[in-house]
């Protein structure tokens, strides 16, 4: 195989790792920065293609911007990748690879996406409401469930859903959401929990409740709401609220509950 003729010493202290591949996609010559990238020596890659590699280096011929590499069994590297066709001195057609290590970056992103997620998870309200959030909600309904399997005390979950009264599909202003809550609060007792399940849907949990009597309190709030009892929305739309209702009954868990409750809304 003919060396490549171009400036190798200019190339050989570069700090990017760089990578020639001829047009018949065999490596050509690769630079010592690479190397090290890498943990490989030159000698083991050289004249090597995809047929004479293993395939966890096949990735090195992709020309994609992100190379993902598993290196001898010790670990995950990343590298950003820029490709450039070249005509080296003896009119040789080839595409240069260069490589910056960005797997220090990478792991610290992938670290702060994970205790992002663990303050989430620890987060029990809803940051626009300061109602309990998803995950309390789910927590609230199955403390309950539980009690009522315990001591077969009455237990009804409603639902609200909301929507914008003009457009359909459109999300609802933060002031009209906030408005309604706040009013939500004031209406219900306080043993009666209210959550945000959804961006636009709201869960009601009202312990020793009879289904009919919760079916009644949330109509009354719903015709309150149309009637005028939200002055503090000002401009804001006033949201369009559809209810549902569901009580527990033997062999209920807490998702069976809510997945009842949510389709009592179409029904």
């Amino acid at each position: 195989m003919a060396e490549i003729s171009f400036n190798r010493e200019l190339f050989d202290v570069c700090p990017t790792g760089m990578l020639a591949i001829d047009s018949e996609v065999c490596i050509r010559w690769m630079n010592p920065a690479l190397e090290a990238m890498l943990d490989l020596s030159g000698d083991e890659l050289i004249g090597k293609d995809k047929n004479t590699l293993p395939e966890s280096l096949h990735a090195l011929f992709d020309e994609t911007d992100m190379l993902h590499l598993s290196l001898n069994g010790e670990g995950e590297r990343w590298l950003q990748r820029e490709v450039r066709e070249v005509v080296d001195g003896e009119n040789a057609q080839l595409r240069l690879h260069f490589y910056q290590d960005i797997s220090q970056l990478i792991l610290a992103q992938r670290e702060t996406d994970q205790l992002r997620r663990q303050v989430q998870d620890l987060t029990i309200t809803d940051e626009l409401t300061g109602m309990a959030n998803r995950r309390a909600t789910i927590q609230a309904i199955s403390a309950q469930v539980t009690r009522s399997r315990r001591y077969g005390n009455l237990l009804t979950l409603g639902a609200m859903r909301l929507s914008h009264p003009d457009q359909d599909g459109e999300a609802l202003p933060d002031t009209s959401i906030l408005v309604l809550t706040q009013y939500l609060r004031e209406r219900l007792r306080w043993a009666d929990v209210i959550g945000r399940y959804e961006d636009q849907l709201f869960l009601l949990v009202m312990p020793e409740t009879a289904i009919e009597d919760g079916e009644n309190l949330l109509q009354q709030i719903a015709n309150e709401c149309r009637g005028g009892a939200l002055p503090d929305l000002g401009e804001n739309p006033v949201p369009e609220l559809r209810i549902g209702v569901s009580e527990w009954s033997k062999g209920d868990d807490s998702q069976r509950l809510i997945t009842r409750t949510i389709e009592s809304i179409e029904a």
